[in-house]
């Protein structure tokens, strides 16, 4: 094997022993993997760093002036060559990188392994589940956590695959999962994926290659009969979890999820990242903090990656934001916006690095402006980032949007997890704006860019006449037919269940949706299928829930009110019988 971890190093380094594999590969071989260190030593460095030299995005720093007959495409990389940017070139050498870190990471961790040529003898004490996982899947790492710390049979397989972000990422994904005591119950796998022109499994129809490719390679890692999920299921174990609690406590199993979700997380966080955090917090929100003069605040997620691109934050859709903000404050966190950082929250500047301390930054600062009497409104595209700052500790009092292309979140549980998994009367308070499917280029221009973010905006803030439906996936659809569905402070769990019964109905594999193997029927669980088949009346149209001078009210449980036919009860049990023998 052309890569050699070097004992006692961290992050784990590697030398390149300029194997076999290496020598087929003219590319490679100009790396020139050993002897750059000097007097014929070898280059020691880490996955992350072999990733980027072998296949680099960009440029080093302190690039020479390129020579006369290097390719123009070429970069210059770390080791001082110039490469061409090929993965398909350097994918045999990034395979044996991959099971490099599999085997390094496992023995230093005392993690178990796996691969189908070598497949795990027995899963890890207690677990009969697992969720595979690519290692490059950051932005689901929260909802993996969330979903481990409340269900004790469920495992983890992370798939290292060979591309440059895998190996860029992979080590610091298994860090923090060891760092969150869960190294027991993380199971590291590599393996080939399926021929590109190959038949897709029945098991997989509709989904996307990076859901179903670790679930494919996890199974055949993995002893004989195990229970094999795709990430798709992380945030439906959490709701799960969260559902029977909201039912003793009669409050919207959203709220529920989002304790559940801070909880995950706060219980490693140590006393003096809460001070530095609460310190930071008072900081943002008393003059003359960002957080400080207005009643109103609409904080963006400031995402700006090269893949992925609807999820971005890009100037139009800054702008469709701020546009329908009124009175309101805009605010961003996460990269700062091009052209200034007056109104921006740098989250590391204010100790939340890791997922552990955003969780606690977010639940903090949410419950500190409650408080204060100031209503703070979510929005971004679908990312780790928006996530986290969306769920941790309560909802934003005035609400949140997310943007997405409508055909690919449909079935997707990072946008429509509130719709589909709240239950009854989940009451959440996000919203769904929809791009044209062009967004996702990169180059793409026009309306693409802002899709109906601004419309979306105004009715989450100001509400609509009856008949408007705040979150409807498709501008026309079953969605926008839903009786109950008219109101302003739209009942998402409607939309959601209605457009899950109409995608459903008569195709299910299996009504325990926790264990099939179709992928499209582990987003949602068996009770959230029981509820997508439950008729329900039409709910009254109400006023807009949450403005900025009535920020959204702390949960009362000395009612209990069925959300589907408004009968109201004192007594819990007498509520709940309510609920058993209406079917309600």
């Amino acid at each position: 094997m052309p890569f050699t971890p070097v004992p006692a190093t961290y992050p784990i380094q590697y030398t390149w022993t300029n194997g076999p594999t290496a020598a087929l590969n003219n590319r490679i071989t100009a790396v020139r993997g050993v002897a750059t260190g000097g007097g014929g030593a070898a280059t020691r460095l880490s996955a992350k760093d072999w990733a980027i030299a072998l296949d680099p995005r960009e440029s080093a720093m302190g690039a020479p002036i390129r020579p006369s007959g290097v390719d123009a495409r070429a970069r210059y990389n770390t080791l001082g060559a110039w490469v061409t940017r090929a993965p398909a070139e350097s994918g045999r050498i990034f395979e044996e990188l991959a099971d490099a870190v599999r085997l390094a990471e496992s023995d230093d961790s005392v993690l178990p392994t796996g691969t189908s040529a070598a497949p795990l003898a027995r899963m890890p004490d207690g677990t009969t589940s697992a969720i595979a996982i690519n290692s490059d899947m950051t932005g689901d790492l929260c909802w993996l956590i969330a979903a481990m710390k409340h269900c004790p049979e469920l495992a983890v397989a992370i798939r290292i695959g060979p591309t440059e972000k895998h190996l860029r990422v992979c080590s610091a994904m298994i860090e923090q999962l060891v760092d969150e005591r869960l190294g027991r119950r993380t199971i590291l796998i590599t393996g080939p994926v399926p021929p590109q022109h190959a038949p897709v499994p029945a098991w997989a129809t509709g989904s996307k290659t990076t859901h179903w490719h670790p679930v494919h390679i996890a199974r055949a890692s993995l002893p004989a009969g195990t229970n094999v999920e795709s990430c798709l299921s992380t945030s439906r174990r959490v709701f799960e979890a969260a559902r029977e609690q909201a039912l003793d406590d009669q409050r919207s199993v959203a709220d529920v999820a989002c304790e559940l979700f801070k909880q995950s997380f706060a219980d490693r966080l140590m006393i003096t990242e809460r001070n530095a955090i609460d310190g930071a917090i008072q900081a943002l929100t008393q003059n003359p903090g960002c957080l400080s003069t207005h009643a109103g605040y609409i904080l963006v997620a400031n995402r700006v990656e090269d893949y992925n691109c609807q999820h971005n934050t890009t100037a139009a859709r800054l702008a469709a934001v701020n546009g329908a903000r009124g009175a309101r404050r805009l605010v961003t966190f996460g990269r700062p916006p091009v052209g200034g950082v007056g109104n921006h929250i740098d989250l590391y500047a204010n100790h939340a690095r890791t997922e552990r301390q955003r969780a606690y930054f977010w639940a903090a600062l949410k419950a500190t402006m409650r408080q204060l009497g100031r209503d703070v409104v979510i929005a971004g595209g679908r990312s780790g980032t928006f996530d986290i700052a969306y769920h941790s500790g309560e909802e934003p009092t005035g609400g949140g949007l997310c943007w997405d292309i409508p055909g690919a979140a449909r079935r997707d549980p990072e946008v429509d997890r509130l719709q589909q998994q709240a239950g009854p009367g989940g009451n959440s308070g996000l919203s769904l704006a929809s791009l044209a499917p062009i967004a996702s280029d990169r180059r793409n221009g026009g309306d693409a860019e802002a899709g109906d973010i601004a419309a979306r905006m105004t009715g989450l803030l100001y509400g609509g006449a009856p008949g408007l439906v705040r979150n409807a996936t498709f501008a026309v659809g079953p969605a926008t037919q839903v009786a109950g569905a008219e109101s302003q402070a739209m009942r998402n769990a409607e939309v959601g269940r209605a457009l899950f019964q109409g995608q459903t109905a008569g195709n299910m594999g299996s009504v325990q949706l926790g264990t099939t193997e179709r992928l499209s029927d582990q987003i949602v669980s068996d009770l959230a299928w029981r509820e997508a088949t439950t008729a329900r009346g039409a709910l009254p149209g109400v006023a807009l829930a949450h403005p900025a001078a009535v920020p959204k009210p702390s949960p009362h449980a000395a009612q209990f009110r069925c959300p589907v036919c408004g009968d109201t009860q004192a007594m819990k049990a007498r509520y709940r019988l309510h609920r058993i023998f209406s079917r309600h």
